[in-house]
């Protein structure tokens, strides 16, 4: 589902996130049949920058909320991740991956998965960056500055290369207890 937030609604998620500013090299979890470790990986190019910040929590849960009852999810959702300000420059990616499957059994505590995940695009000045999804086929979806995209945490998606500009979005994961 993708939803273009409203010039209300939008400004006060940018003054939320203004603080948040000191960007890592990103890494991709790796499981070794026993643990996850987290480490460089040649499918993930960009930096990011961790907000545990509840005015920011609050702001997106009434659009997951509304997401999960639109779609007719209904989904068992009830706790929100730290979220994630991802900063791609010129040639970072972030290729095929999917954020969660329910084969990852004591990744998070009693056995919680990640249902619902949804980047916002923060601006549109830049040119390549391209989200593309895969559900029945694999397709890029157009997002522009203000949109959410909200999707199953184990769908394949990808965002493309930028290829000039600096792309800036906001992810996030919300869990809830294991499929039965």
């Amino acid at each position: 589902m993708i939803v273009h937030l409203d010039d209300d609604f939008f400004p006060l998620l940018e003054k939320a996130l203004k603080p948040y500013n000191e960007y890592e090299q990103c890494k991709t979890d790796q499981w070794d049949g026993q643990n996850y470790t987290s480490e460089d990986h040649p499918d993930r190019s960009s930096k990011a920058c961790w907000v545990d910040d509840t005015n920011v929590y609050e702001l997106v849960d009434g659009l997951i909320q509304f997401a999960n009852k639109k779609c007719e999810w209904n989904l068992d959702v009830d706790y929100i991740e730290p979220l994630q300000l991802t900063k791609y420059d010129v040639g970072d990616f972030y290729g095929w991956h999917i954020d969660e499957s329910n084969w990852s059994p004591g990744k998070r505590e009693n056995n919680r998965i990640r249902k619902i995940s949804f980047t916002v695009l923060l601006n549109d000045d830049f040119e390549g960056g391209e989200f593309e999804i895969h559900t029945s086929e694999k397709k890029v979806i157009e997002l522009k500055k203000k949109d959410i995209i909200l999707f199953h945490a184990d769908t394949p998606h990808q965002v493309k290369p930028v290829t000039s500009g600096v792309r800036h979005s906001l992810v996030g994961w919300t869990q809830g207890p294991a499929y039965k």
